[in-house]
């Protein structure tokens, strides 16, 4: 029989609450009753009547429901900024975790009142929200702009254009094992420990000590599993900002740095994930030739089809590689992937 460790309500009903005078648990002040933050109008809370053995109190659910009521104006709001943020980089309000006085002010203050109300009304559906959002005329436009939107909206908080976003660091590692074919797509369980260089392990005390080995298969699922380690973090990973592993992080900053565009092209990681796209390649077009091959690869990296300029051009290098350098077909192919691993329009959603 399997076993927990617990923490359950003690019998009788909960113990009175007072005022610790100073912050003294021995100094009792006046007695307090649970309630509701009465700045934003909320009545007084309906505390349900506790039985002499009852498992509960019931105040977390009157406190549960409160949160996730329509009457509750914040929880809505705080809710549909995520979803924004999440599909267009920035929230309305750009301070996430703060929409207080010490926050930002939102851009756009009638949508966010919108959207929450939208939100209720549709029965807090995650889904349908993020379907209003990405069917939005907002959503699908250009991320071109002409000069006279600059000039009113240097910054791009207006959104006349569609902010260019890159990639979260899970994301851009999460497509190179699609666009290789290895993406093991495996849902829940434990944590899985992805291989690091011995230099990244060598910074530890004891290096690679508490990290594990999984098996390839395992390493190959998404990086969500990964196992968070404070002291040590893939390189794939940290380049490209993930998010801090010792506090809070409401939003991701995007940097350019050289370490980025580094680990992409010499990285243990992208150097294998590039023999593998290749593998895939010569798999999915045993008698293809280079055309096929380079078509197929920058389809799989952009999702669209390339045009004939840029198919002349990889076969073009893959010939240049040949003759210049004395490379073999196999291997002239495995730096085209490379090249295609490290495209800017793999890692950027425009």
């Amino acid at each position: 029989m399997e076993r927990a460790l617990v923490v359950t309500e003690a019998e009788g009903g909960p113990p009175e609450t007072h005022v610790l005078l100073r912050g003294n648990p021995n100094l009792k002040g006046d007695r307090v009753e649970p309630g509701f933050i009465e700045v934003l109008g909320s009545p007084e809370p309906s505390l349900p009547k506790v039985e002499s053995k009852s498992p509960t109190c019931g105040r977390r659910s009157v406190l549960a429901n409160w949160i996730a009521s329509p009457g509750n104006p914040l929880t809505a709001r705080v809710m549909v900024n995520r979803i924004w943020q999440h599909h267009f980089g920035r929230g309305i309000v750009g301070s996430p975790n703060n929409f207080g006085l010490g926050g930002e002010k939102p851009t756009h203050p009638a949508l966010l009142d919108w959207l929450a109300s939208e939100f209720i009304h549709r029965g807090w559906s995650l889904k349908s929200m993020h379907r209003l959002l990405m069917t939005s005329e907002a959503y699908q436009r250009s991320s071109r702009g002409d000069p006279e939107q600059a000039r009113v909206d240097p910054s791009g908080g207006l959104l006349g254009r569609f902010p260019m976003r890159r990639l979260t660091a899970e994301e851009i590692r999460d497509t190179l094992l699609v666009v290789t074919g290895t993406l093991n797509p495996k849902m829940f369980g434990p944590g899985v420990y992805v291989e690091i260089p011995q230099e990244v392990l060598a910074g530890q005390s004891i290096p690679g000590n508490g990290w594990g080995n999984s098996p390839p298969e395992e390493q190959a699922r998404r990086s969500l599993y990964i196992f968070s380690k404070r002291s040590l973090i893939p390189p794939i990973l940290e380049n490209f900002d993930v998010a801090e592993t010792d506090r809070s992080s409401p939003a991701r900053f995007t940097t350019v740095q050289p370490t980025q565009a580094l680990g992409l092209l010499n990285s243990e990681f992208l150097q294998r994930e590039a023999g593998l796209l290749a593998e895939r390649l010569r798999r999915e077009c045993p008698k293809g030739t280079a055309d096929l091959r380079v078509a197929r690869a920058l389809s799989l990296a952009t999702a669209r089809t390339p045009s004939r300029h840029e198919v002349e051009r990889g076969v073009g290098l893959m010939a240049s590689l040949q003759s210049r350098e004395g490379v073999s077909a196999d291997e002239a192919l495995r730096y085209f992937c490379l090249v295609v691993l490290n495209l800017n329009e793999l890692i950027y959603v425009d």
